[in-house]
């Protein structure tokens, strides 16, 4: 494969997809750059909406990554490029040698309620996540875990941070990912039969392990330092807690939301099956 090699970092293409690097660049331009030879393998094999893939030409493209490529065809852009202008589109401290172009599609929630209100349901919503690790954490467990989407509350991270799209190893291509107000998007879930499960360290807390996980069900994590705001704790059918058997005084919360996301599919199933 041969393609005219963008040798300068001043080449129009590249600036505008440096500007991807920031959050008011993906805002503006509803798109996002992912590094790396498997997260572009995953998204040209998903649903996701890739524009350009750009590559070192001075090295080889991987097998899978290649063959990703000609299966998707002339629908994307295939760029090659110097190692410096590869460097001017990469966070990461040793590049692979590819970048993809995607184009932001962020679920639609009132469609997805709308769409999810006949049947049951397992959704994870997120109370002001903040640290790129943990939300990246979150929606990898989540997306392993089978749970049928993600909401992130108002104020939570950028899912389409580079840190966070590193972190999710591809899942970001496969969960029903949407921001809403978590106070209006409960309530809404609430008036479908939902029962919201808060985790909290509330007096009337449950353990995780007695939790009522059946039917549609809504976990509730909250921020790494305050937790769930009390606007949202107050809508809560139930709380639940992790008991912590050493000294420590907390669970990180991507920790917590994957114990919390297993024990209910885990219950879930054993349910189903009985």
């Amino acid at each position: 494969m041969r393609h005219e090699v963008i040798a300068s970092v001043q080449n129009p293409l590249v600036k505008r997809l440096h500007q991807l690097l920031n959050r008011k660049g993906r805002e503006e331009q509803k798109r996002f750059l992912v590094e790396g030879a498997h997260l572009v393998e995953e998204a040209l094999n998903s649903r996701a909406q890739v524009a350009t893939v750009l590559y070192d030409e001075s090295r080889e493209i991987d097998p899978a990554c290649l063959r990703a490529i000609d299966q998707r065809g002339p629908d994307v852009q295939v760029v090659a490029v110097s190692a410096a202008v590869l460097g001017k589109l990469t966070e990461t401290k040793s590049p692979q040698g590819i970048v993809a172009e995607v184009k932001i599609d962020l679920a639609n929630g009132a469609q997805w309620m709308e769409q999810a209100s006949s049947r049951d349901y397992l959704l994870l919503a997120l109370d002001v996540i903040q640290d790129p690790g943990n939300l990246g954490t979150i929606l990898r467990t989540a997306e392993a875990a089978g749970v049928d989407a993600v909401v992130l509350g108002e104020g939570s991270v950028d899912p389409y941070n580079g840190k966070v799209v590193r972190a999710t190893m591809g899942a970001l291509f496969r969960l029903p990912v949407f921001h809403a107000s978590l106070s209006e998007t409960i309530q809404a879930l609430q008036k479908q039969g939902a029962r919201v499960l808060v985790s909290s360290l509330k007096e009337n807390s449950l353990a995780y392990d007695e939790a009522d996980y059946r039917g549609k069900t809504v976990i509730v994590i909250g921020n790494e330092g305050r937790g769930v705001s009390e606007q949202v704790a107050l809508l809560a059918d139930s709380y639940v807690h992790i008991p912590l058997y050493g000294r420590a005084e907390s669970l990180n919360a991507a920790v917590a939301a994957g114990i919390l996301v297993y024990e209910a599919q885990r219950k879930r199933i054993r349910q189903a099956v009985n």
